[in-house]
């Protein structure tokens, strides 16, 4: 099993030491696994100016000497990095990361971890604003994975009810263009399985979309705040991929695709 999506306590909404997730994911059988932390730079973020990469690298030496057999990637969550790359690109440069996800938190000062943003709007408006301010950070680029393609659906199904991909296939697809075009990996986030709205990031029918639009990339990501959630419905998530046409993961280092590994052995 290979997870490229892990917080630690590097994280401000996560509590466990890295060595602890280590220790789970060993004795999983996880062969390889990327931790993930937020680097977020919204003036509205809690944890804005919490990330020290510094501290970061200093936990991932230490687990890479008590866990020789996993191979233990260096990787950064950076949020919204086409609106703070002034920021983030200094730290991109001066450390040695693996790995670096791009996700989508706000839609300008409002976030989509607030149920506010969903009953403010229709749903075509909220979902629509999200898709298409996702293609602009994909184009501005900087980073390797795409994180939870639609992320809003996990509030928004408080609001709107369940999420169909197929009633936004018009702002979806653009993404997957986008996303093809700039090299930029795919995700299968798990972690909406977990959660109230039960739904992989993305959906099935988004995923061969992808597939049939000629995209090959793709990584898995737990999203786990938790050792328990590491790899958590990753069968679920390969047979969703091998459905879908998509038959490999992408292995990383230095930020380059340096292998694929098989989703199943065949």
């Amino acid at each position: 099993m290979i997870d490229y999506h892990v917080h630690t306590d590097n994280s401000l909404d996560c509590k466990i030491p890295m060595m602890v997730m280590c220790e789970r994911a060993a004795a999983m059988g996880v062969v390889e696994i990327a931790f993930t932390d937020h680097f977020n730079s919204h003036m509205l973020d809690l944890d804005v100016g919490m990330y020290r990469a510094d501290r970061y690298f200093s936990d991932i030496d230490a687990c890479r000497r008590a866990f020789p057999r996993l191979r233990i990637l260096a990787g950064v969550e950076v949020g919204e990095p086409h609106r703070f790359w002034d920021r983030v690109a200094p730290v991109l440069s001066r450390f040695p990361y693996d790995v670096v996800l791009g996700s989508l938190h706000w839609i300008g000062n409002e976030s989509l971890f607030s149920v506010n943003y969903f009953r403010a709007r229709p749903p075509h408006k909220a979902y629509g604003d999200y898709f298409r301010e996702m293609v602009r950070m994909i184009n501005h680029g900087g980073f390797d994975i795409l994180a939870h393609v639609d992320l809003p659906k996990r509030l928004g199904y408080e609001v709107y009810g369940d999420f169909d991909a197929r009633a936004y296939e018009d702002v979806i697809r653009p993404v997957w263009e986008a996303c093809i075009t700039q090299g930029i990996t795919v995700e299968i986030n798990t972690k909406g399985a977990r959660l109230p709205v039960r739904q992989m990031h993305p959906t099935r029918d988004a995923l061969r979309w992808y597939a049939a639009m000629g995209g090959q990339r793709l990584t898995l990501g737990s999203d786990a705040h938790h050792p328990d959630s590491i790899a958590q419905d990753f069968g679920l998530a390969g047979r969703l991929a091998y459905e879908a046409g998509l038959k490999f993961v992408c292995n990383y280092r230095a930020r380059r695709v340096v292998g694929w590994t098989p989703l199943f052995d065949e």
